[in-house]
């Protein structure tokens, strides 16, 4: 099987179901410049639907599409457990600017592969679309879920409940393995990054009250890190915030600077768990840049 770096996308369709014109104008961009050879956008579930129907794509990204009915959960359950469908099991993107985790969650349950937050920078969109796309996971259909398996691990020896699945192996044959919570974790943390990621974009110098949003989405993301169990998220994330108290709401504050350090934290939450020295390197080197950056401003 091909790797996730050497996977063709050249013949491949996507299709984005996103009802704000210009945002679904970036993502088939996006797609376009990963090298999918056929990009298709749409703004309603009627014409998703239509789309899936005749061009059967490969990928499908949809935003939530607002609105009491939840429309994109709607339209991702229908593609799940309607018969007509013609590949039930497409992988499937929510790309929203909701964050939650009560939203996340939902999401999942509607059968989805994975919940991105806006924005999202093509090589992370990269990443994960190939990763399904090379090693999906097994497709699972009971009375009360159709979608991509949720199990993230394999079964704990002290497990003592039923197993339910026809696959399930035989207790002597189970091993331990990482919290199935662990990619819910993930994608909370990856949204609250992109969140902060946007409004340190907008960050100029002396902008008081855009420095206080961007201090507000730092705090979140320190309590998200806490309340996962991530330390290396939650120290870096402490980092970025004390050079933030430190400089305050004035002319002190670079903008640069904060750029820099949600970039770290954004290649932080996109290293997987196993990597941990890794990823606490990349706390630790926040660390020092902030050091370094106070020591600075200090001398000034």
């Amino acid at each position: 099987m091909q790797g996730v770096d050497q996977f063709d996308l050249s013949g491949l369709t996507a299709l984005v179901l996103d009802d704000n014109h210009y945002e679904r104008g970036i993502s088939l961009d996006q797609l376009r410049a990963m090298g999918f050879g056929r990009a298709i956008g749409v703004a309603n579930i009627v014409e998703a639907w239509e789309g899936v129907r005749l061009s059967n794509p490969d990928v499908i990204l949809m935003d939530w599409v607002g609105g009491p009915g939840a429309a994109g959960l709607e339209f991702a359950r229908r593609i799940r457990k309607n018969e007509e469908t013609p590949n039930r099991a497409v992988p499937m993107f929510m790309l929203t600017s909701r964050g939650a985790a009560a939203d996340v969650e939902l999401a999942r349950r509607s059968g989805v592969d994975g919940y991105l937050r806006k924005p999202i920078s093509s090589f992370a969109l990269l990443q994960r679309v190939k990763t399904v796309l090379v090693n999906p996971q097994p497709f699972v259909v009971t009375a009360s879920y159709v979608g991509p398996c949720r199990r993230r691990r394999r079964p704990d020896l002290n497990y003592l409940g039923p197993l339910r699945r026809l696959d399930d192996a035989a207790p002597e044959q189970l091993v331990r393995g990482d919290n199935e919570e662990l990619d819910l974790k993930a994608d909370l943390a990856r949204a609250r990054v992109a969140a902060l990621e946007a409004t340190a974009r907008a960050l100029m110098p002396g902008d008081a009250k855009q420095a206080r949003v961007v201090y507000r989405a730092v705090q979140d993301l320190v309590e998200v890190g806490e309340q996962i169990g991530d330390p290396s998220l939650a120290m870096g994330a402490r980092e970025m915030a004390r050079y933030l108290q430190a400089q305050g709401a004035t002319d002190r504050l670079d903008p640069e600077v904060v750029r820099t350090h949600v970039a770290a934290l954004y290649q932080l939450v996109h290293l997987p768990h196993a990597l941990c020295e890794e990823r606490q390197r990349v706390a630790s080197s926040l660390k020092r840049m902030v050091d370094k950056k106070l020591k600075q401003a200090d001398a000034a």
